[in-house]
């Protein structure tokens, strides 16, 4: 069996864990930018 990590996670969980870490901030900047884009289309020199 692998030696958990410093953060006391193996490799299999740190993989999953950095898995859904990427999804989630994909959609966060995908929101952020959608709420960027209809600023703009709101008031261009907001």
């Amino acid at each position: 069996m692998a030696e958990p990590s410093l953060s006391g996670l193996t490799e299999q969980e740190a993989a999953e864990f950095h898995g859904q870490f990427q999804t989630t901030f994909i959609a966060f900047l995908v929101l952020a930018l959608a709420a960027h884009v209809l600023v703009w289309a709101w008031k261009p020199w907001f």
